[in-house]
């Protein structure tokens, strides 16, 4: 038997296609290249969210015919740590390889495929909103059918009077349905009077499913446009979630620092929009060092024994993109005295965290 040497190796040996998707920060497709090289160990995971890769395969047998695709599919959520350097950690990898393996050549079909994660330790489940936009991404991939719940939503919208109560009938797979076609006109007319008018919790899941999606210009300037106004700091987080596909500029920048405010404090209320933007937004916190400072100032004078601090720098320090720049803000001598004090009580309790 053919040694089984990565995750490619396991589909291929029983008769699978996989398309891979990560679902970390953003859900995105995984194109093949990328597939192997990671798999391979050639190069880091592309997409580390938490020191983990975060993988939806969707394995469909060689011989299905892509109209059945989204109907025989299995789709398998596997959860899988990296190393120090970012790549799969290989032994991990092997041993949910070995985990699965027999079960797979006992049964072969999909149906084994569907069974072979049962108690396996590196499954994850997704949430609900996160499975709603995965779904409506890969039924568009795949040119499948809207759920039912799609046309509820454009109901909902068109209606000449957006209704405060009746967005509660509706489904998140509709929302996240809506979500993927914002590149179509007629459906971004849509999304755009929904962020304007429509009840706060219906615009907040919207906003949640639009994360995975590069907005259109228009759209962004509205959903800042709306961040600008905000007071509350939940529905700040989800405007942030929502553009964090978007490019960093001065019209993105100015709000996000309206919205930090002082340097020297930072209530519970705060943390929903910084944890937004270190969970979501690395790559703005890279590009900006000004930003990046202040969220970490803001969180070292934080009073709870920087848990906070600590939680977003071992994230940062895990990204690529924000490695350096946290490095060389912790190394910087124009930072305060209470983030230096957060910086070495950092080292002193986890000395190879940040690296």
């Amino acid at each position: 038997m053919k040694n089984i040497e990565s995750l490619c190796d396991l589909f291929e040996l029983v008769g699978c296609d996989a398309t891979f998707y990560d679902l970390g920060r953003h859900i995105r497709k995984i194109t093949p290249q990328q597939v192997i090289q990671f798999d391979k160990k050639q190069q880091a995971y592309p997409f580390p969210f938490r020191q983990c890769a975060w993988l939806a395969c969707f394995l469909k047998n060689k011989n299905t015919d892509k109209k059945e695709a989204s109907d025989t599919g299995v789709i398998w959520f596997i959860k899988l740590p990296l190393d120090e350097t970012g790549c799969l950690n290989l032994g991990t990898r092997d041993h949910f390889i070995k985990s699965i393996v027999d079960k797979i050549m006992n049964k072969g079909e999909a149906t084994g495929l569907s069974e072979a994660l049962e108690d396996n330790p590196y499954v994850y489940k997704p949430d609900q909103e996160r499975m709603a936009s995965f779904h409506a991404i890969l039924a568009t991939n795949l040119n499948g059918a809207q759920s039912q719940y799609f046309q509820d939503v454009v109901q909902y919208l068109s209606n000449e009077i957006i209704d405060d109560e009746e967005w509660q009938k509706l489904g998140l797979q509709g929302i996240a349905e809506l979500a993927v076609k914002i590149h179509d006109t007629r459906y971004l007319a849509l999304v755009s009077r929904a962020i304007k008018q429509a009840p706060t919790p219906f615009v907040s899941a919207l906003c949640h499913a639009l994360e995975h999606e590069i907005l259109p210009a228009d759209l962004s300037l509205t959903i800042i446009d709306k961040l600008l106004q905000e007071q509350d700091s939940l529905m700040q987080a989800s405007y942030i979630r929502a553009l964090s596909r978007t490019e960093l500029d001065d019209n993105l920048l100015l709000p996000l620092f309206g919205i930090l405010g002082n340097l020297n404090e930072c209530s519970d209320e705060q943390t929903h929009p910084i944890v937004a933007l270190a969970a979501k937004c690395p790559h703005w916190l890279a590009k900006s060092p000004q930003l990046l400072r202040i969220i970490m100032e803001k969180l070292a004078h934080r009073d709870d024994a920087y848990v906070a601090f600590k939680h977003v720098s071992i994230e940062l320090s895990h990204q690529p993109e924000t490695r350096q720049p946290l490095w060389d803000l912790f190394k910087s001598d124009r930072i305060s005295p209470r983030l230096a004090q957060a910086v070495s009580h950092l080292f002193t309790q986890t000395p190879t965290s940040v690296q």
